[in-house]
């Protein structure tokens, strides 16, 4: 994606001290050469796009990519050292706040065509057929969860669009059209998999899966540059719905597995994912508003595991919904039982 002039790059893959130094990165793993030949901290906000080991460098020879960075392409091998899982076990009313929370996605969505995810100025042309119809689902779903009755004919609806959704994700042809689906396939099973008499889809264990693997497809498939022609805050809008449906994906799957069997799985690929601390800049509705807010931002972007920690331990000061939905979804912890600094600004490192 295009550089912001005054913020960090959203999708940038090169190692933090290569940014800082404006020197080019070779994109080496864990630590590129430059660093490596300085003994110098290499991080990445990002996982970089090849897993190339590094080698220490010849004395006054710099050691670059074998090939262009430009015409790298993401391939699954950067994620063979992050499939670790990880399983904790979490309070009943910190469960029961996340499958409530995820329950209401839908109907929040029925209401506005917007909700933590999803956002309607993304789609200039119109919502993508599969958040289309989706929308339409989410109003019949809205009405039953008004009613407190469980439709049969909803049912068969969401099994039905479940499966379509899957064959569109595996022969999606753009990446608008991936994330439609993916977003569309969220929504779907938050009113499947979370259904409020307690019934289980007979093959929720599946698409707890098929969750994880959309997850890990947008990000191998999120594009690293944008046209010239995309202001900064559609830019910043694709960017941050990219990491949004990722990060609500693994809350789904977590919602899931804590409802049926009282125990998470992560995995290190989402506590890896870059994060934007101004998560109010989701909810400004016009090009001014967001260049205002954005003005004194500083540095934004941290690893949700950061982010998660900082929350914890009090150093955040912006808490939002999507905020709580990700402290209970990734420490256990409820917003009412942390602190928050009385400052203005987003993390007090």
């Amino acid at each position: 994606m295009p550089p912001d002039r005054s913020n960090p790059v959203t999708l940038q893959r090169s190692c933090q001290a290569c940014i800082k130094a404006k020197r080019r990165c070779d994109q080496g793993w864990p630590r590129c050469s430059r660093c490596l030949g300085k003994d110098i901290n290499c991080g990445y906000v990002n996982a970089p796009l090849t897993v190339q080991s590094t080698r220490r460098p010849s004395a006054g020879r710099y050691v670059g990519p074998k090939r262009s960075i430009a015409n790298m392409t993401p391939t699954p091998q950067i994620q063979t050292p992050l499939r670790l899982e990880i399983a904790k076990e979490y309070d009943p009313n910190i469960v029961r706040f996340l499958v409530v929370g995820l329950r209401n996605l839908p109907v929040k969505f029925a209401e506005k065509r917007k909700t933590l995810f999803i956002h309607p100025d993304l789609y200039t042309k119109g919502l993508p057929t599969p958040i289309r119809e989706i929308h339409n689902i989410c109003r019949l779903h809205m009405q039953t969860h008004q009613t407190g009755r469980v439709s049969v004919t909803l049912l068969s609806m969401l099994r039905q669009n479940s499966a379509d959704l899957c064959r569109r994700l595996s022969h999606a042809a753009t990446f608008e059209e991936l994330l439609g689906c993916s977003q569309a396939l969220v929504l779907n099973q938050c009113m499947l998999v979370l259904r409020e008499d307690g019934n289980i889809c007979p093959y929720s264990e599946a698409i707890s899966v098929m969750l994880a693997r959309v997850a890990v497809k947008l990000w191998q498939q999120a594009p690293i540059q944008l046209p010239g022609t995309f202001s900064p805050r559609y830019a910043w809008l694709l960017a941050e719905s990219v990491r949004r449906t990722i990060i609500v994906c693994f809350m789904l799957r977590s919602a899931y597995s804590l409802n049926t069997r009282n125990y998470s799985v992560r995995t290190p690929f989402i506590d890896s994912l870059p994060f934007d601390l101004r998560t109010n800049l989701w909810d400004e509705n016009s090009e001014r508003a967001w260049q205002d807010a954005l003005t004194g931002s500083g540095d934004s972007m941290v690893s949700l595991h950061e982010w998660s920690d900082g929350l914890v331990a009090g150093r955040v000061h912006d808490v939002s919904c999507f905020s709580g939905l990700i402290l209970a979804a990734c420490k256990g912890q409820a917003v009412s039982s942390i602190p928050f600094p009385p400052v203005h600004s987003y993390i007090d490192g």
